[in-house]
């Protein structure tokens, strides 16, 4: 189960260099991570592609002090999906302890070689990260 107020991106399309759709207020867990891990998780849920096979697409976590992530700040990098990544492709990293995080951390996603034409993601924060396969959606 997940809590739709962890999610930074659901089923979301990302072709250029972007934050996520939604940030996540840190303002009643402070202490993130503390105690127990806390997964970021991010699923391809439609394929990408690129003209070349080239392209990547790096996460990251930032934090700031603003919604608007005026002057963000990068924490750790969640991992890099190539650009022939199919549906159902996963990364999962436990967020890191430390006493950086601002009030508001959103997922920062940076093309490499930028012309990816599909591609999207939903990325979350969890207690648990999947290890089930999880395969692309079968309706048109």
């Amino acid at each position: 189960m997940l809590d739709k107020n962890l999610f930074f991106d659901e089923n979301a399309e990302q072709l250029t260099t972007a934050g996520s759709t939604n940030v996540v207020d840190l303002n009643d867990i402070r202490n993130i991570a503390a105690g127990q891990p806390v997964y970021v998780e991010s699923l391809v849920r439609t394929a990408m592609t690129d003209a070349s096979s080239d392209s990547t697409m790096t996460l990251t976590v930032e934090t700031d002090d603003n919604a608007a992530f005026s002057s963000p700040t990068s924490l750790q990098t969640i991992g890099t999906f190539a650009a022939t990544s199919a549906a159902g492709t996963k990364l999962s990293v436990a967020l890191a302890i430390t006493d950086s995080y601002q009030r508001y951390i959103r997922v920062k996603y940076t093309v490499a070689n930028g012309n990816l034409t599909t591609g999207k993601f939903s990325t979350y924060l969890t207690l648990m990260p999947s290890v089930n396969t999880i395969y692309a959606d079968g309706i048109a």
